[in-house]
């Protein structure tokens, strides 16, 4: 079996898209995304995410007790599916 693509083997012209010819690769392709998590201490449910230059903080609802100043992960894996 052939070695699967991976990002370093993909276009960087815009808009060219690999899915997007008529042959796909015999190994596949493959997607690696770093991303890292952490509870911020001494923040009840606070979450701090990255994942290379981005940074996004999830909370839960007060309820729960959390602060309810970020959406709940469960908001952000209800929108990541929506994208």
């Amino acid at each position: 079996m052939t070695k699967p693509l991976g990002n370093e083997d993909l276009s960087a012209k815009p808009g060219e898209r690999v899915i997007d010819k008529p042959d796909l690769p015999p190994g596949g392709i493959t997607n690696e995304n770093d991303v890292h998590t952490e509870v911020v201490a001494g923040e009840m449910h606070l979450k701090r995410g990255t994942a290379g230059k981005f940074e996004v903080y999830s909370d839960e609802h007060q309820r729960i007790g959390g602060a309810d100043r970020y959406p709940s992960p469960m908001t952000y894996l209800a929108m990541a599916i929506g994208f």
